[in-house]
């Protein structure tokens, strides 16, 4: 699966570093980093996620953690916002771990093309999500199971 980053690598990189360091021993996951605008304007927006999903307490308290540490190492000059936040319905499932509080739900999967053969796209409800792999009730009735390494991409389809 991939996951969407901007800025640069390097520098998206030294921020997943002190993210993950801040995140060890907690019940919480890094999800996503997106670094956007130009240096003394950036806008740096992490993602985070949770078994059971991040309070605004959480949220809070984890963002000025991470700020610290950001700041501490100087590895935005000048000023920039930081965001932290849980990924809305609305952003794409990135790692194996968000896929069970999903289940029941209706999911829209994109599936990694294969040889010549344009990506399989299916929608169907998450009947269940295990560490290797998900299984979906397709419209027809018939069950799949994708390792989460055939997912291209995979979002929560809103019922509205």
């Amino acid at each position: 699966m991939t996951q969407t980053t901007h800025g640069t690598p390097a520098l998206i990189e030294q921020i997943r570093a002190r993210v993950e360091e801040v995140l060890q021993g907690t019940a919480f996951f890094l999800i996503d980093v997106v670094v956007r605008g130009r240096r003394g304007a950036h806008v740096v927006e992490i993602f985070i996620d949770g078994d059971r999903g991040p309070s605004l307490r959480d949220l809070e308290q984890l963002s000025r953690e991470i700020g610290f540490l950001l700041d501490s190492d100087d590895l935005l000059p000048g000023p920039y916002t930081l965001n932290v936040s849980s990924p809305g319905v609305d952003r794409p499932l990135v790692h194996p771990r968000q896929y069970p509080k999903h289940v029941g739900r209706e999911l829209e999967v994109k599936l990694v093309a294969v040889a010549d053969a344009p990506a399989e796209r299916l929608r169907g409800t998450l009947q269940r999500a295990d560490a290797e792999a998900i299984e979906l009730r397709l419209p027809d009735g018939s069950q799949r199971r994708l390792r989460y390494e055939e997912i291209q991409s995979a979002r929560v389809c809103l019922p509205w």
